[in-house]
């Protein structure tokens, strides 16, 4: 083990041998001596260097440069150094005595004296005048104070105060609602709040702050009012006579915003007494929220006002329709301070009332209204002017005579026009209709229109007591899209034909009719089981006896409802069944089974009787009848037992005899016990003729026939003015159930739906259960209240004028510019949206006569003029008439259809506009509603000295002002030690001892 470490030990050695005396050669060492000679060199360079008078100041400013570098990236800059001084030094900087110190670049502060100052130092080592070492670190220090002062200067030092000045401007009402002693008031209250603003500029206070006071005075227009200096005590505020007779608050305040000062607080006194028309109240409403909205407080002011008397006319009033040859009432709305008497005149276009041209009235003092008697003979525009005689009156209890005044006008069209479709020869629901001023058509229903422009010129169509055989499916469409589309009223009145019993079930006319009678069964109404047994043995084939039968049980299946049930059976020798017992709504199949109906064969009635009873005995009918018919004789064998087990399960049976081989007596017995009826027919011609009436007698079980007396269900206008309680009895009504959203009116003492109502599409309609004529109403005819509930009923459900004419409505409120009028027209469509449409609002003023020229034809003399509607909004119409600032005018949309050529009037709505008398007279002036005015200030006061509103000081609301100290550092602190700092430099202190 230990030969082989000498071993490698041996290399080793000679290794380090190597590198030995490779060290030792000559040319190592020439290079080593070489680099020691360089670096001496280098040394003795720097040595010099740094023994230069500038080095170590450079150095000293480098250091504190490169400090202030690390020391700016270790530090982050913040925003401006917000400090508090002291109230002595606040007082010395500014004359406001700001406190708040603002440093834009506090940064500064630190950054510059790092930097500069170790250069300082190593200068004040390196000083070269033979100074004492006291006054080396005096000039030092007094040279860092220059750093600093300098440093100060650009930190951006500066005072920051808010500023508290206000601009109040008074905003004052001179309208003629404004009485003397309220303007007096107002001027008082303006003047002193001019003289406490004069006053803030010799109490010192700054500029900035001071108030500035504007004043504007407004009517119908608003004025600014210059205020001189000097003249406060001699303002006053002058009327506006020529824009007197309004009040346009909203301009006023606008005006008052532009005026305001952007660097100071806003205020606006408003004094007024808030009155004025619906826009001129709206708009300073929306005014004063806009102007609080932006942060301008908005005071309000009233004043009491002097009592002052009036008596005035505040409106006239028509009905909501009028029509040729109505009475009716025009009311008159009168206010009154004071009780008194007054005549009440009226002129119907310029010429007295016939029917009640004056009224004495006595005035109570308040409001009232007052109703006169007129009425119109002639359709067309139609104005009513109102005015009073106050002559008995004393003047200082009636302010002006202008409002003594008023009028409407209205649209009179001609008598409205009823179609009724019917036959009574009594003629009573005519003649009630008529007696009231109703222009009444009656009709068969084969002259019933069958298109629903044919009935466009009725307002009301009323069905009375006719089948639905009688009505044609074109017909029936018509009066559908009638009431629907164009707005039409519809009755239905009671019958033994009417309703149900009339085949209604199931028809268009019963989907918009208020009741249903078909697929429910009520009370009292059973549902109809009928079978027909006919004989169709060889001898029914003579002449065309068989096809008149064949017809009359098809004429027969038709005239049943479609819930009712239907059955044929032909006999000769034995029975066969043609149509099995089933629903009559199989109208094609019973009608084709019935078509295979032929002769031949003998005559044996009994056993097509046994198959009728046992097919009525399975039925759910209420009312099951059987009907045979037959031109023979027939065995009797079983017959009684046959008809007992029919009376049994109440199923009756009547008979009818064809020819003289019938055999009458056998048909007589069958009708006899079966407790129906006989019918001769010699040859069959009038076979039809009996099987409708007898299904229509067996139908009448399905009618309530009794006493019935009518109760109101539901009080509303129509029914007013008819005592029910004394109402004589009806007779027999037609059971119907109401619909959902219907309105049951009138009800039997039994509870059954007796008048109800409803509307389909923009239509109305009403179903009246029993008739009216004779049959059930013979007691009611004679009734007085009979033609009045006939005719109520009739205008409530016909189309509706004045406001509502063919399904547009339109509603007329103030626009925003004076005399301009918004027309807002709603077009109501059962098929969605009518946006299609073109049309115009046509104006007319009624003041202006009509003129024709030679020819006859309307000269454009100003009387009409049209505007048009544009479309706003889904089915929405607009348009805004103007120039309408005193006057009455009527105004007429009409709307088109212009797909259709010509273009066809789809729908028409009339309204007015009535300007009487300017806003600042009218009845709300003598009332000023102050506790309204103060409701719409939130921000502002609205009571209390107009003092401190002014004098309060204003909301900075973060508007300051800055003064800037820099100017002053540089002046008063840095000039002062620059020039101790030169003083130091040139006067010596002592001399520096020198040790020897």
């Amino acid at each position: 083990m230990s030969e082989p470490n000498a071993n490698q030990s041996q290399p080793q050695a000679q290794l380090s041998g190597a590198r030995s005396t490779l060290a030792t050669r000559p040319g190592k060492r020439q290079r080593k001596g070489r680099g020691r000679a360089g670096a001496a060199k280098v040394r003795e360079r720097g040595g010099e260097l740094l023994r230069h008078p500038l080095a170590l100041p450079i150095l000293a400013l480098l250091a504190g440069l490169l400090l202030a570098r690390i020391l700016l990236g270790a530090i982050p800059l913040r925003g401006a150094l917000e400090l508090d001084l002291p109230l002595w030094l606040g007082q010395l900087l500014s004359e406001s005595g700001d406190q708040r110190l603002v440093i834009a670049r506090p940064h500064a502060l630190w950054l510059m004296p790092t930097a500069v100052l170790p250069f300082l130092v190593v200068m004040a080592t390196r000083t070269l005048v033979d100074v004492r070492a006291v006054q080396v670190v005096i000039q030092v220090l007094m040279r860092g104070l220059v750093v600093m002062a300098v440093a100060l200067a650009l930190a951006q030092p500066s005072l920051r105060s808010p500023i508290r000045g206000k601009t109040v401007v008074f905003v004052v009402d001179v309208s003629e609602s404004i009485d003397d002693s309220q303007l007096a008031a107002a001027e008082q209250a303006v003047r002193e709040a001019a003289e406490l603003a004069a006053s803030e500029a010799e109490l010192g206070i700054e500029k900035e702050d001071r108030t500035r006071v504007r004043v504007i005075t407004y009517a119908g227009r608003a004025r600014l009012l210059e205020l001189e200096a000097g003249e406060a005590g001699e303002l006053s505020l002058p009327r506006d006579p020529d824009n007197a007779m309004a009040s346009d608050h909203a301009s006023a305040l606008r005006l008052a915003e532009a005026l305001l000062d952007p660097d100071t607080e806003g205020r606006v006194v408003l004094m007024t007494d808030a009155t004025g028309d619906l826009a001129e109240r709206e708009g300073l409403g929306q005014a004063i929220f806009d102007l609080e909205d932006r942060g301008v407080s908005v005071h309000t002011r009233s004043f009491p006002a002097t009592v002052r008397g009036d008596v005035l006319i505040e409106a006239v009033h028509l009905p909501a329709e009028l029509r040729v040859s109505q009475s009716f009432e025009v009311a008159v709305d009168i206010v009154a301070t004071k009780a008194g008497t007054v005549e009440l005149h009226l002129d119907k276009n310029g010429q007295p009332n016939a029917m009640e041209p004056t009224k004495t009235v006595e005035l109570r003092g308040g409001r009232q209204q007052v109703k006169l008697a007129a009425r119109v003979t002639e359709p067309g525009p139609v104005l009513f002017s109102a005015r009073l005689d106050t002559s008995a009156v004393e003047p200082a209890d009636n302010r002006s005579a202008l409002n003594d005044q008023a009028a409407v006008v209205g649209e009179v069209v001609g008598r409205p026009r009823v179609l009724i479709v019917g036959s009574d020869p009594s003629a009573a629901l005519s003649r009630a209709l008529s007696a009231n001023h109703l222009s009444v058509d009656t009709v068969a229903p084969t002259e019933l229109p069958a298109s629903a422009e044919g009935l466009r010129k009725y307002d009301l169509v009323i069905f009375s007591d006719i089948p639905s055989r009688w009505v044609t499916p074109a017909q029936e469409a018509a009066v559908v899209r009638y009431v629907k589309d164009l707005g039409g009223g519809f009755i239905m009145v009671g019958g033994e034909n009417s309703f149900g019993v009339g085949g209604w079930g199931g028809s268009t006319i019963e989907q918009v009719l208020p009741v249903r009678f078909s697929g429910e069964r009520q009370r009292e109404q059973p549902t109809l089981a009928l079978i027909l047994v006919i004989d169709k043995s060889g001898s029914m084939s003579s002449g065309d006896r068989l096809d008149l039968v064949k017809e009359a049980a098809r004429a027969t299946a038709r005239t049943l409802d479609p819930s009712d049930e239907i059955g044929v059976i032909a006999f000769d020798n034995s029975p066969q069944v043609l149509v099995r017992l089933q629903p009559a709504a199989n109208r094609l199949r019973i009608s084709s089974s019935i078509r295979r109906l032929s002769a031949g064969g003998g005559t044996n009635a009994m056993p097509a009787l046994r198959e009728a009873y046992l097919q009525l005995a399975g039925s759910k009918a209420l009312v099951k009848h059987v009907i045979l018919l037959s031109d023979g004789e027939s065995p009797e064998n079983g017959i009684n037992a046959l008809l007992g087990d029919m009376r049994q399960s109440d199923i009756t049976v009547s008979s009818v005899g064809v020819g003289d081989g019938a055999g009458k007596d056998f048909l007589i017995r069958v009708a006899e016990r079966g407790r129906g009826r006989y019918f001769y027919s010699e040859d069959g011609t009038d076979v039809p003729r009996i099987f409708s009436r007898e299904a229509r007698e067996v139908k009448r079980n399905a009618l309530v026939e009794r006493g019935l007396y009518p109760r109101v269900a539901k009080p509303v206008q129509l029914l007013r003015g008819i005592d029910f309680e004394k109402a004589p009895g009806l007779r027999g009504i037609v059971p119907v159930k109401p619909k959902a959203q219907s309105e049951v009116l009138l009800r039997t003492h039994l509870g059954d739906p007796l008048l109800v109502r409803s509307r389909r599409g923009l239509g109305r309609v009403a179903a009246f259960a029993s008739d009216a004529k004779p049959r059930w109403a013979s007691n009611w005819i004679g009734w007085g209240g009979f033609p009045r509930l006939w005719s109520q009923l009739a205008r409530d459900t016909m189309r509706q004028g004045a406001g509502l004419l063919g399904g547009a409505s339109i509603k007329v409120s103030p626009a925003n510019d004076p005399g301009a009028w918004r027309v807002v027209v709603d077009v109501e469509s059962p098929e969605g949206f009518a946006n299609e449409l073109g049309g115009v609002v046509e104006v007319i003023d009624p003041s202006i006569p009509e003129e024709k020229d030679a020819e006859g034809e309307l000269v454009d003399n100003g009387r009409v003029r049209e505007v048009q509607l544009e479309l706003t909004a889904p089915g929405r119409y607009e348009a805004v008439v103007r120039d309408i600032e005193a006057g009455q005018r009527l105004l007429q949309a009409r709307l088109f259809d212009d797909s259709q050529s010509p273009p066809r009037l789809a729908a028409e709505a009339v309204s007015q506009v009535s300007v009487p008398y300017p806003a600042e007279i009218s009845p709300q002036t003598l009332e000023p509603n102050d506790a309204w005015l103060a409701s719409l200030v939130e921000q502002g006061t609205t009571t209390g000295p107009i003092d401190e509103v002014v004098s309060a000081p204003g909301r900075a609301d973060g508007r300051t002002r800055t003064k800037a100290l820099w100017p002053l550092v540089l002046v008063w602190l840095l000039l002062p030690l620059l020039a101790l700092d030169l003083l130091l430099r040139r006067v010596s202190l002592g001399v520096r001892r020198v040790a020897v």
